[in-house]
């Protein structure tokens, strides 16, 4: 290893990244194949960046790069530390009721501004040793292909639901990359792939893991959560109480049991002390704009905004099948957005099928007259199926 790289690598575990590889800024041919046979298949996520021929050449993100610097950030924490946190919710609560469970990745502060700046500070460390050399620093915000990068890096190994997953830290890390005109030694790649047992493709509540390897975002749990738009009737039940994300996949994984032991306990990463791990979802629903700008905009469940949320809120609320929340609920039925107005709808619905009886006719009346003022032909359509099933 040059001297160089040596001071480059000690330097960005200064800066808190817990994992450091290298790898050569040649084209990711075979991953552009695979990007392009997706692209056929209808299976390209639709939140993806670029091209296929971008997210695999590095040189065209940054003219003359002949290098690309992959960290990691470990957003694992110890579960003993989580219960001493005054604020935070252990992980033994019991989530079902009235909370909504926030990903892991999304409990602290958004990873992108953790670890963009400091990308930032290691490429004017590169910058400041070689004069005239060049950096292009990506956060899960760029086309670069990170996960395929920091595979060809070494930095680990390929999941069966796509996952990066390390050695020291499972697939609980958060992945940037710095892409440069500085030439730097490549590390090893580890061929390596998981332990193949299945349980993250038998574990997936809607199936979205279609083959090894293969993840067909629209399916996914993590992605409906945050798309745009009225959640589909399909995927409303199955959402259970997850407010923001999904981690089911990877909380099955054997490699993340393995890692157990190790983690990241990075202080960014802590719960938010005003939203913990499962905020209660009618705190979520009553949120002001600026107390959501205050809190959740903090956080990587924020960057969908208020409405996102709130309209996942009411799909949680649905799923409790507790009558206590339709009167909160029942206040949605106006909301200016249509998708939390849908959600509204589903939820009081679902409650009252499970219930039947005097709840069940209150529900009818009050989505009767919820109609009558309703201005939408979608919500109206939604209204109708609603009353349909009761």
């Amino acid at each position: 290893m040059t001297g160089l790289k040596k001071q480059l690598i000690a330097h960005g575990r200064q800066l808190g990244f817990d994992l450091i590889k290298i790898a050569s800024a040649d084209p990711l041919e075979v991953t552009k194949l695979e990007l392009e046979k997706r692209i056929h298949a209808g299976i390209y996520p639709s939140l993806a960046i670029g091209s296929p021929e971008e997210r695999t050449t590095p040189t065209l993100l940054l003219p003359h790069a002949r290098s690309v610097i992959m960290v990691a950030m470990a957003y694992s924490i110890d579960p003993t530390i989580l219960k001493e946190r005054a604020g935070c919710e252990c992980e033994s609560l019991n989530l079902a009721s009235h909370r909504g469970e926030l990903s892991r990745y999304a409990w602290g502060d958004d990873y992108h501004r953790v670890m963009g700046p400091r990308l930032k500070q290691l490429a004017e460390f590169i910058t400041t040793k070689v004069p005239g050399a060049q950096c292009r620093a990506m956060v899960d915000s760029g086309p670069l292909a990170e996960k395929a990068m920091a595979y060809r890096a070494g930095l680990g190994f390929f999941g069966w639901n796509s996952c990066l997953i390390t050695k020291e830290f499972g697939s609980w890390v958060f992945l940037g990359a710095l892409v440069t005109t500085l030439a730097l030694e490549p590390d090893a790649f580890q061929p390596r792939t998981c332990k193949q047992c299945g349980a993250c493709l038998e574990a997936c509540p809607t199936g979205a893991i279609i083959a090894p390897y293969v993840v067909q975002p629209e399916l996914c749990l993590s992605y409906i959560t945050q798309m745009r738009g009225i959640i589909p009737h399909g995927f409303r039940q199955p959402l259970g109480n997850r407010l923001f994300g999904c981690d089911t996949c990877q909380a099955v994984c054997p490699h993340n049991d393995a890692a157990v032991t190790n983690w990241g306990n990075h202080r960014e990463f802590m719960p938010h002390p005003d939203i913990g791990q499962a905020p209660p979802l009618e705190k979520i629903l009553t949120l002001s704009n600026r107390v959501f700008k205050q809190s959740f905009a903090q956080i990587a469940a924020g960057w969908r905004g208020r409405n996102i949320l709130q309209r996942n809120a009411l799909i949680n609320l649905g799923n409790t099948l507790d009558a206590s929340v339709l009167p909160l609920v029942n206040k949605y039925l106006q909301d200016p957005s249509e998708p939390v107005r849908a959600g509204a709808v589903w939820a009081i619905a679902n409650i009252a099928k499970a219930h039947g009886g005097a709840v069940a006719r209150d529900v009818i009346k009050t989505l009767a007259k919820a109609r009558a003022k309703e201005t939408s032909d979608i919500i109206d359509h939604e209204i109708l199926a609603a009353l349909e099933g009761l």
